[in-house]
């Protein structure tokens, strides 16, 4: 045996048990009359002590009393079991008090349930709030909280097996108020201030001991909703508090605690009725009465089943009469299933899931007179209804063309045939089962009525016979017999007969005739149901415009108001003459107009009860989303209809875009099986963004400009890359996924606005409805290395491009820094805007690119005949009012090889051999030995222009006398550090190097000679 400890002693509890390896297996409780089978009372034990004290109840009168309330202060123990020491131990609900009674009826038989202790799923220890499914664990360790916010632990419907279970400081530990929780456990134990289950229902909490050593103490100050059991002892001591119900072998209680019978068991439902309808009636024996069987609330709902037991039997009404009746399932019996007098009852079970109804139909060989009674003993209910006549002749009211598998299930508005057949026995004697159709041709006067409900219909049942019009059913009528059927024969109907009800309800027609000096009278119970249901507007379809380019409805995460409307029948919905009740194809439109039912509505006899259910219609491959109706997601939303809320609006809301198509239906009207309200599907849309938010800013530059990834970028370079998103949402604030499935036609699409917008090459097509992704996001994916911003345009200067010197923008640390203010505009086929609730139709970017006016620059140099050179180079940006060095720019590149010369003396038409040459980059801005000047022999004396070639065009090109070589390539075309030197236009940088400044160390100047040092461009 495995020994198990439980104890709740002031903050520390643990349970002891002792495990049983060789329990007999047992389903776990899971249903209400299980758990009444072995929790009855509020207290009770499943041992017959033979006389040793099972109960021991402590405490004084008044304070510090221990007590068990229970009804009638009934415990389950046997007698001389007890131990009762204060004279008031036991409450019995209702203000009276005394000592417990001991009732050994109420002993239960011991639970037995195998071991599964396998620890399979680990461990759990947590230090905060925590979700916990059932499993197999070898401990559950959560503590946590304060006295202001407890942390809470949820427990997961289903079984568990914990090895150690332990919960401390402040805590409240939850479980479902719906579905059933039990736990094994071995060992539990708490510190500090639990409440357990103090939300939930006792019935929905089991904890299980198993063995014949275990015990369980529960002390402190603890409240406990569930129902405990243990194979042995169960001490309750403190102020303890245990609401459900208590088994043991022995149970005590001491100092202040209690134990409140709470339980279904113990104080059953008093909302719950039995009902048999109808309760009375009369037919004819072969074609049966049917009878109902519902549990029903308070106001005359059917409840859900579960699974109750059905106890039904029936009794001649004259006292001594033996002639028994007999039951069937549908109105069909032979005589060989009307035999016995076990036939007159039978044993049945109400669905687990759905009404609660049971259909039967009664039936006798004898023209008798029965009461039916009818017992649930789980809800304990019994109820006797009658009489149930049963007659010799009738004239049978028999309906065709039903609807939902019944001929009395018909559509409210639509026609259908009915037939009179005279049926029974002609002399009343023999096997009443056993009747036919009394053969009459004749003309007979028929006196017609009816009865519907609800009361507050304002509409009959109408008949019309073939060649006259429609008349309330109200009246005596001609009608013409042929061989006993009148309508048709025999066999089906022929239309000249024919009934109709222009509402929803249940209604009788009857018939009453003198044949031969006899009165004949039957009626036939229908049940009317609206043609179909739809969700409309006040009185229109709700707009339906899916890919219409003006097809906005409304902003997705808006409220809107709907009308869930069933309405009779429409005959160009039915196709043939009577149709089949469901109509052919949804017409939302036609529907819509039309007048609701009127007593479409929750009575006493039947609920009218819409629900509403929404499919994707547009995009297809879309995402449903989040669908609320009156604050309620769709899937718990049920509408009951009544009279004061008929025709009151429904609120909407859709937190995606599209069109969705929805439905309205009832099934199961009148908790008839089969009898539904089909639905015709409305289509309700386009719901569009409610606004759009720029939601990424993202200005890529060349690298080692600023940073080593780059924080600026020059006037005519390229950005690395330009990113701009723009995320679409709805009027909740969640992103609409839809969005980006819509038809490229239907997608807002953006422009780049600001006042230098026109200087960045960003053109409307690179910011199209073409970059909306699957989802929500709207972004550019194709501005890599493709945008500039240009510098800003002058007068040309002999025919070559001029550029005008401007900025810095958006450049820190400048005072004469210009920020810009680019944005977006926005557009499209459905209202657009940057702010919700607002119309705004541009909004600013969220960063401005910094951006810097750049030119490279060549000193002029001068050096000793037949000496090279180094050329000083940097890079420079205007700061606002003058060029600095341009110091955090690591990237520019050179290559001497690219260049251009023109010879300046002495002899400018001759090309001189001296060249640039070297490669390298700038550091900080500079480079000052990397890029030199070789000249043409060691005696010339020569001054030479050079220029560094950077781009393809340069002014230079075109004029006389200038040489080039090796066009620039790759990185070495940098045409953004071009600038208007000379007054021709933008052009290459250059240096004048002068070769034949002085002789060497004999320092002789050459005097009188122009630009011999070449300080100046």
């Amino acid at each position: 045996m495995n020994k198990v400890c439980i104890y709740f002693i002031g903050c520390i509890s643990l349970f002891c048990f002792s495990m049983n390896s060789s329990a007999e297996i047992k389903q776990e409780l899971r249903t209400i009359d299980d758990m009444c089978k072995y929790f009855p009372a509020t207290a009770q034990t499943w041992f017959d002590g033979g006389g040793s004290t099972q109960l021991i109840v402590d405490g004084e009168k008044g304070h510090n009393r221990s007590y068990i309330e229970t009804p009638n202060r009934k415990v389950g123990f046997p007698l001389g079991s007890m131990n009762l020491k204060s004279g008031n131990t036991c409450d019995d609900g209702n203000g009276e008090s005394g000592d417990c009674i001991a009732d050994p009826a109420l002993i239960v038989p011991q639970l037995s349930i195998s071991t599964e202790f396998t620890g399979v799923d680990g461990a759990i220890n947590e230090f905060s709030d925590v979700t916990i499914e059932p499993g197999h664990y070898t401990d559950i360790n959560v503590t946590g909280g304060n006295p202001l916010d407890y942390a809470q632990v949820t427990l997961l419907p289903g079984t568990y097996w914990i090895n150690r279970f332990n919960i401390g400081g402040y805590t409240e530990i939850h479980f479902s108020n719906i579905e059933k929780t039990v736990i094994h456990i071995e060992q539990l134990g708490t510190s500090g201030y639990i409440l357990y289950n103090h939300n939930a229902e006792p019935d929905n909490l089991l904890i299980i001991g198993h063995g014949s050593s275990s015990n369980m103490l529960v002390a402190g100050a603890n409240i406990l909703k569930a129902h405990l059991y243990s194979e042995n002892n169960i001490a309750l001591n403190g102020n303890v508090s245990v609401y459900g119900a208590v088994t043991a072998k022995t149970l005590r209680l001491f100092s202040n605690s209690r134990i409140i019978g709470q339980s279904e068991c113990i104080n059953p439902s008093n909302d719950i009725q039995l009902v048999i309808s109808p309760t009375s009636g009369k037919g004819l024996a072969c074609d049966g009465i049917e009878i109902d069987f519902s549990l029903v609330d308070t106001n005359g709902d059917v409840i859900e089943g579960k699974g109750q037991e059905l106890q039904v039997s029936s009794a001649p009404v004259v006292i001594g009469d033996r002639n028994s009746a007999c039951w069937s399932d549908d109105g069909n019996i032979t005589t060989s299933e009307c035999n016995h007098v076990d036939d007159s009852r039978f044993e049945t079970v109400f669905p687990s899931s759905g009404p609660a109804v049971v259909t039967r139909y009664i039936h006798s060989k004898f023209l008798n007179s029965y009461n039916v009674s009818a017992t649930v003993s789980s809800e304990n209910l019994t109820t006797t209804e009658g009489p149930y006549e049963f007659i010799a002749k009738a004239i049978s009211i028999v309906p065709s063309e039903g609807v939902d598998g019944s001929d009395s299930h018909q559509v409210a508005g639509r026609p259908y045939p009915f037939r009179l057949k005279i049926r029974g026995k002609e002399n009343g004697n023999g096997n009443m089962l056993n009747c036919h159709i009394i053969k009459e041709t004749t003309d007979i006067d028929v006196t017609f009525s009816n009865s519907v409900l609800p009361a507050t219909s304002n509409e009959n049942i109408e008949i019309k016979k073939e060649g006259s019009s429609w008349t309330e059913a109200n009246q005596n009528l001609s009608i013409s017999f042929v061989n006993g059927v009148a309508g048709g024969d025999e066999n089906q109907a022929d239309g000249s007969l024919q009934a109709r009800l222009n509402d929803a309800g249940k209604a009788r027609l009857t018939a009453s005739a003198n044949i031969q000096g006899d009165t004949f009278t039957t009626s036939e119970q229908f049940y009317f149901r609206p043609f179909t249901a739809a969700l409309c507007g006040q009185s229109s379809v709700l707009p339906s415009y899916t890919d219409e380019l003006n097809g906005a409805y409304l902003a997705s995460g808006s409220d809107f108001n709907a009308y869930l409307k069933a309405v009779n029948w429409i005959k160009e919905l039915d196709s043939g003459t009577y149709g089949n009740g469901i109509p052919d194809h949804d017409n939302p439109s036609l529907v819509c107009s039309q007048t609701a039912t009127p007593s479409y509505i929750t009575y006493s006899e039947g609920n009218a009860k819409l629900n509403l259910s929404s499919q994707l219609d547009y995009p297809l491959s879309g995402d449903i989303g989040v669908i609320t109706v009156d604050g309620q997601l769709i899937a718990d939303f049920t509408k009951e209809v009544t009279s004061e809320n008929q025709n009151s609006s429904t609120k909407i809301n859709w937190n995606e875009v599209g069109t969705l198509s929805f439905d309205v239906f009832q099934n199961d009207y009148f908790n008839r099986s089969g009898f539904n309200i089909p639905s015709t599907a409305s289509k309700v849309g386009r719901f569009y963004p409610a606004y759009f938010s720029i939601t990424n800013t993202e200005w890529d530059y060349p690298q080692k400009q600023g940073t080593s990834e780059g924080s600026f970028v020059y006037m005519d370079q390229f950005f690395k890359n330009v990113d701009f998103q723009v995320t679409a949402y709805s009027a909740l604030d969640s992103e609409v996924t839809n969005y980006g499935q819509f038809n490229n036609e239907l997608k807002s699409r953006f422009s780049l606005v600001g006042e230098y917008a026109s200087r960045l090459n960003i053109t409307d097509v690179d910011l199209d409805e073409t970059h909306w992704g699957d989802k929500a996001v709207w972004q550019v994916t194709n501005l890599d290395h493709a945008v500039i911003w240009s510098k800003k345009e002058g007068a040309p200067s002999f025919g070559n491009r001029t550029t005008v010197v401007d900025g810095p923008f958006n450049t820190s640390g400048h005072s004469s820094s210009e920020t810009t203010s680019l944005g977006l505009k926005i557009g499209g086929v459905d209202p657009v805007t940057f702010i919700k609730d607002q119309q705004l139709v541009e909004a600013e970017l969220l960063s401005q690119p910094d951006v810097r006016y750049g030119r490279m620059v060549l000193d002029n140099v001068g050096v000793a005949s037949g000496q090279s050179v180094s050329v000083p180079l940097r890079v420079e940006y205007w700061d606002g009012q003058r060029f600095i060095l341009s110091k955090e720019d690591d990237a520019a590149v050179f290559n001497g090889s690219s260049y251009c010369k023109h010879t300046i003396w002495p002899e400018p038409d001759k090309e001189s051999a001296a060249k640039l040459m070297g490669t390298g980059g700038i550091k900080s801005g500079l480079n000052s030995i990397d890029l030199r000047a070789e000249p043409d022999n060691n005696q010339l004396r020569e001054q030479i222009r050079f220029w560094l070639r950077l781009s393809e065009g340069s002014p230079q090109l075109s004029e006389k006398h200038t040489h080039c070589e090796l066009k620039p390539s790759g990185l070495y075309l940098q045409p953004w550090l071009q600038f208007n030197w000379r007054g021709k236009g933008d052009e290459d940088p250059s240096t004048l190097v002068t070769f034949g400044v002085y002789r060497g160390n004999d320092r002789v100047i050459f005097r009188g000679e122009s630009n011999i040092i070449g300080t100046s461009n």
